[in-house]
């Protein structure tokens, strides 16, 4: 019962990682759109500061994402396999 517990805590932390890392992506973006479109009203032009903020963002917001899931992952528990311990004291026999 224990053991089944963990494994719905960790796949519930496997997809809060994932909710996160795609959150952030879609707000970084959105926020990109949003000063794109207030950097071209205040200079009087259409389009050229939103077009290159999205473009800005996409590769920055990918890497944020591979950032954060990679620092999110490793502080999930690591798998715990009910016969580890029966193989370790056969190798140390």
């Amino acid at each position: 019962m224990a053991e089944n517990r963990q494994g719905r805590l960790k796949n519930l932390g496997i997809v809060g990682i994932t909710a996160l890392s795609g959150f952030v992506t879609v707000a970084l973006v959105v926020a990109a759109l949003i000063v794109g479109l207030w950097l071209d009203s205040l200079l009087g032009v259409r389009g050229p500061a939103t077009i290159c903020l999205l473009i800005a963002s996409v590769p920055l917001s990918l890497a944020l994402m591979i950032w954060l899931t990679l620092t999110l992952v490793k502080l999930l528990p690591p798998p715990q396999h009910p016969n580890m311990g029966s193989i370790a004291r056969n190798e140390e026999e």
